[in-house]
């Protein structure tokens, strides 16, 4: 017995429906749970800082109105791990800065990864400084293609701490602006070419406001 094309119509509209109704059934593992936890509270911490701290970089009339920064939801798929693979000789080298300035750094290593089945590259600097308490810190700065769009387009940066163990976890949920992105009075490192990511990071922290 043939079915009426238009009864027909209808069961199949009444399966996309119920497909579209179900409830998701995939879980979050605890290790992601922990991720997801760990993110949002660093992103409320952060924002507080910014209304409240007087070091903030916003523009007085920006911290007046302030409600909080823009993020992409947290994305487990943007948080890589492993280590950074040192170069064998020191490379001294400079970071060009928005002002113009040219900041001296040591090429430190390269950060590998894959995404979607493509391997990347990014390369780490360790900028020379005074202080003691910052000679630990790397730098990765990077640029990707949602630059200028939905980001900031000087790039967004990561933190990293060296360490003896050479464990180092990469989670673009965590790539952030510059100072600059927010205050013009602000001079701020440039990612270099080499870290460009040939794909849109949809991860991290957004375009604060068009200023640029």
């Amino acid at each position: 017995m043939k079915v009426p094309v238009q009864k027909a119509f209808l069961q199949v509209l009444f399966g996309i429906l119920l497909l579209l109704l179900l409830p998701n059934c995939h879980h979050l593992s605890p290790e992601e749970e922990a991720e997801l936890a760990f993110v949002e509270q660093h992103r409320k911490q952060k924002d507080l800082l910014f209304k409240t701290n007087e070091n903030s970089p916003l523009l007085p009339e920006d911290k007046a109105s302030f409600t909080g920064l823009h993020y992409y939801p947290v994305d487990i798929s943007f948080r890589f791990e492993g280590p950074i693979i040192r170069y064998d000789s020191v490379m001294i080298d400079t970071i060009r800065a928005t002002g113009g300035d040219l900041r001296p750094a040591l090429k430190y290593g390269y950060f590998d990864f894959v995404y979607r089945q493509q391997r990347y590259r990014l390369q780490i600097y360790k900028m020379l400084r005074e202080e003691p308490e910052l000679q630990h810190l790397l730098f990765l700065g990077f640029t990707d293609e949602t630059n200028g769009k939905e980001t900031y387009g000087g790039g967004r940066y990561i933190d990293l701490t060296e360490n003896e163990e050479n464990y180092y976890v990469v989670d673009f949920n965590l790539a952030y602006n510059p100072y600059c992105a927010y205050n013009p009075a602000y001079t701020c490192a440039i990612p270099p070419p080499e870290n460009h990511l040939p794909f849109p990071v949809t991860a991290g922290e957004k375009l604060f406001k068009k200023h640029e």
